[in-house]
């Protein structure tokens, strides 16, 4: 090799002859945050002991109001007068209703995992570590999560629209086949009686009008207002909780909206400093409870008069979206992404909600008889690693595992939902949307684009 004459310094005087290990990885593997939802945490739960079958009848002891238009007689104890040992007597009665509930259930499995492949990846232990912390723990909370918000929905006695008439809907889930399977298994369609022109945005006066009713059927108990006004548990996104928070009261000096109008029962205090707070809070007499990943749909179409009642068809919206990854040194996997169209979704559903309106009972799977040792199952969504009976390979022969080195993880899911006070529970189909943001320009003259000279030089001789 030659380089060049001169005072130039050229690549070629310096040759690298040293040992250079690329690539090189950041010891440091990022991961992605997601948050979980709360809707176990604010359901009631039990479990229901063996030997209960998969469909129970229940029954509910009914309470009657006494007919108190009934006229007052006065007394009359004068001699021979009247019927004074045998009044009139108002009459007043009893009653019951039965109602059915059921088991339903759900089974997951993950891909068939191999030590003798694994034990030679250089991040199998981290990344396994991570897909049972940070995906299978979690995919328990959002599989139950959205089961209770269905559920919920299911057992509310009282769907309203967000509309003037507060009017009631009915709805039915259309099933489609949208991960192409070959079978229609997913609830992708919400057929209801709500037309899209007769929904609007859910504002205070809708919740305040559904406050003295539920007073007066036992939300806050025998006695709501003994010592302080009683709360009603609110379940929404947060941008409907903004847009409650600037429309609630009445319209003040200059069409600025006063939070505290119409909204306060009892003293307002540090709630009106919501915007501060912003995940949870205090509404007046409604404590918001955040929902953010909650049922949002989109309008599909008009299903015809044939349809009816449930004519008008939605689809439901999912917060996230999974893609293909690149990969990380093997094949290309999984990855989910925030889903714009969640955020930009005009169609929700908000729930007026009791901790005592429902009860998620799992079966308690003790052993029927100790001399059968079946093996121990978990229906409340535990994962387990598995490795007999992987089913059969991609060619339908059957899989071997004498050595044990093949294995899954496996999640399985079976609970009723008993019916408690559902009487207590409001379904409200609403619109809802983002805030609109304001453009703002500039007041003042634009200044053009005169000649700028920053020079920290000095001049030449």
């Amino acid at each position: 090799m030659s380089c060049p004459t001169g005072q130039i310094i050229a690549a070629c005087d310096f040759p690298q002859f040293f040992v250079d290990q690329q690539p090189r990885f950041d010891e440091m593997i990022m991961e992605d945050i997601r948050p979980t939802d709360g809707w176990i945490g604010n359901v009631s739960m039990g479990t229901t002991p063996m030997g209960t079958p998969t469909e129970i009848t229940q029954d509910r002891f009914k309470s009657v109001f006494p007919n108190t238009t009934k006229t007052w007689v006065r007394t009359n104890a004068a001699s021979c007068q009247g019927n004074p040992c045998d009044p009139n007597e108002a009459r007043i009665g009893w009653g019951a209703s039965r109602l059915t509930y059921y088991a339903e259930q759900q089974s997951w499995a993950t891909p068939l995992l191999c030590y003798d492949q694994d034990m030679h990846v250089t991040q199998a232990e981290q990344h396994l570590s991570q897909i049972i912390s940070e995906i299978l723990r979690p995919a328990t909370q959002a599989i139950m999560s959205n089961f209770l918000r269905k559920r919920t929905l299911q057992w509310s006695d009282k769907k309203i629209i967000a509309n003037k008439t507060l009017t009631p809907f009915t709805f039915a889930w259309q099933l489609a086949d949208i991960d192409g399977n070959g079978v229609a298994d997913e609830e992708v369609y919400f057929n209801c009686s709500a037309a899209p022109n007769n929904v609007f945005h859910l504002v205070p006066q809708m919740l305040q009008n559904q406050f003295s009713r539920l007073m007066r059927i036992g939300y806050a108990g025998k006695n709501p207002f003994k010592d302080t006004a009683p709360f009603v548990e609110l379940v929404t996104d947060m941008d409907t909780c903004w847009f409650l928070d600037k429309l609630g009261g009445s319209v003040g000096v200059g069409g600025t909206p006063s939070v505290s109008g119409n909204w306060r029962f009892t003293e307002w205090g540090a709630a009106n400093e919501y915007w501060r707070y912003g995940y949870s809070g205090q509404i007046g007499n409604f404590l918001t409870r955040v929902d953010e990943l909650g049922l949002r749909f989109n309008f599909v179409r008009d299903l015809g008069a044939g349809a009816a009642p449930n004519r008008y068809q939605y689809q439901i919206v999912l917060p996230f979206k999974n893609s293909i990854t690149s990969g990380a040194g093997g094949a290309p996997g999984l990855g989910s992404e925030p889903n714009v169209d969640f955020d930009l979704a005009h169609f929700a559903l908000s729930f007026i909600s009791h901790k005592k309106g429902l009860e998620l009972l799992v079966p308690d799977a003790k052993p029927i008889n100790p001399e059968m040792p079946f093996g121990h199952r978990n229906f409340g969504g535990k994962w387990q690693f598995v490795t007999d009976n992987l089913g059969a390979d991609a060619n339908g022969v059957v899989i071997q595992n004498k050595r044990r080195n093949k294995g899954q993880f496996i999640a399985d899911f079976k609970q009723y939902i008993r019916p408690l006070h559902t009487e207590f529970l409001v379904s409200m189909f609403h619109k809802r949307e983002q805030f609109c943001v304001p453009e703002i320009d500039t007041c003042s003259v634009d200044p053009g684009y005169p000649s700028q000279i920053y020079s920290s030089a000095l001049p030449g001789c």
